[in-house]
């Protein structure tokens, strides 16, 4: 599971690579990891709506699997009308659940089935994955020393050269002997953190930074080697012609400062 605190970091990451597009499901089909309610209205011979005496809902996956044996519904306002909702959890399987609703309705034990749709949402990586990745390029700033904050005249807002912060702790002196001081409000994107009530003195700084750009670079160059996923496809009479993912990922190890030129002069 990823870090809470890189929610917001993986959220961007996910935007500089493209894969926010999540696709649409339809009202009838259910993602996994989400939590569906499942209804049944119990009706008698007349097909008039009956609260049943007993009422139990037994669930199977589409591979025959049984994954609620028999648990009790829950009743509505409504006469007749008993829910139970269920949470699709992450290792089930894609495809058609069968849901059966049964009860009393008097001396008679009736069964009503039905059936529902669960699909994965489609997005190229996982959270836990782009977590990986920005891992890897993952940098703390403090060590040996903590980073001195640029700052205002007033002392009351500070700076530093640094941005994309996954955390970061303010202390009053360079090294480990200062206290923590808590700022009235925290820019972990730009790393800008500001007092309400001056602080008449330098500020310095210790945290974890994630070069973004660096790990969205990694991320396309991976995607490019990937012989599913062609640039350029056409199908009947549309085409369609993409970025080239390695002109983005160059780009972005620009923006990184990842790429470096090196002049050689040779001297004889």
């Amino acid at each position: 599971m990823a870090r809470s605190t890189m929610t917001w970091i993986i959220n961007e990451l996910r935007r500089k690579v493209h894969d926010i597009g999540v696709e649409q499901l339809d009202d009838d089909v259910v993602a996994l990891g989400d939590t569906v309610r499942l209804r049944c209205v119990y009706y008698n011979f007349a097909s008039t709506p009956v609260s049943p005496t007993i009422s139990r809902i037994k669930i199977v996956n589409p591979n025959a699997s049984t994954i609620v044996a028999s648990a009790t519904t829950a009743a509505s306002s409504a006469t007749g009308v008993r829910y139970y909702d269920y949470h699709v959890s992450t290792v089930q399987p894609e495809g058609v659940f069968r849901a059966e609703f049964s009860g009393y309705l008097g001396s008679v034990y009736s069964v009503f089935p039905f059936e529902f749709e669960v699909r994965k949402t489609q997005r190229i990586w996982s959270d836990d994955e782009l977590q990986n990745y920005l891992d890897r390029h993952r940098v703390f700033i403090g060590s040996p020393l903590r980073e001195e904050l640029k700052r205002d005249n007033l002392y009351k807002r500070y700076l530093s050269d640094f941005d994309t912060f996954e955390w970061a702790d303010i202390y009053t002196t360079q090294d480990s002997t200062g206290t923590e001081v808590t700022p009235t409000a925290s820019n972990l994107i730009a790393g800008e953190f500001t007092f309400t009530t001056a602080q008449d003195k330098e500020l310095y700084l210790e945290g974890h930074i994630c070069d973004i750009y660096l790990s969205a670079a990694e991320c396309l160059e991976e995607l490019a080697g990937d012989p599913s996923r062609s640039s350029q496809w056409s199908r009947g009479g549309v085409s369609h012609t993409s970025q080239n993912v390695l002109e983005l990922a160059k780009y972005y190890r620009y923006m990184s400062g990842g790429v470096q030129s090196r002049k050689i002069i040779r001297v004889y």
